[in-house]
């Protein structure tokens, strides 16, 4: 019966110290790798499919107003890329962004990734639709929440 209890007394000195690690090994960090912008003359097929998902109440478009759409040609793509590094030995999960709107924000194609792997990092890259006469330039503050 000693033995037993010993050896469960291993068991659990090594749990909290392995679950103590990860708490204390917990680190990801998000670093902004740029912006490209294109029309979205240029870009049209991707238009339309993003204006009919965000009428249609798709989960990869987040709407701010889409109310009065217009042409293609009024409108430009501003794509965001960050690095999500995870340091981690548990993986990052359920990754969302949200971006805080701007006048002239029409709406964001959200992300594909959902995860980034234990020890890993991932290139994130969104779309943000933006009306070209009502923008008030591309910086963008979001929220990366996991």
């Amino acid at each position: 019966m000693k033995a037993f209890v010993k050896f469960l007394a291993v068991v659990t000195v090594l749990a909290v110290l392995f679950a103590g690690y990860v708490v204390w090994a917990a680190d990801a960090s998000v670093s902004y790798q740029g912006y490209q912008v294109e029309s979205a003359l240029d870009r049209s097929d991707a238009f339309n499919g993003v204006i009919s998902a965000a009428r249609s109440g798709g989960d990869s478009v987040v709407c701010y107003d889409i109310s009065n759409i217009g042409a293609a040609e009024q409108y430009e793509f501003v794509t965001y890329t960050v690095k999500i590094s995870n340091r981690d030995v548990l993986p990052l999960e359920w990754i969302d962004i949200q971006l805080t709107s701007q006048t002239g924000d029409v709406l964001m194609v959200k992300p594909t990734i959902s995860d980034v792997p234990a020890f890993n990092q991932s290139l994130v890259s969104f779309s943000l639709l933006v009306d070209r006469n009502a923008a008030s330039g591309y910086q963008r503050s979001a929220t990366l929440t996991y």
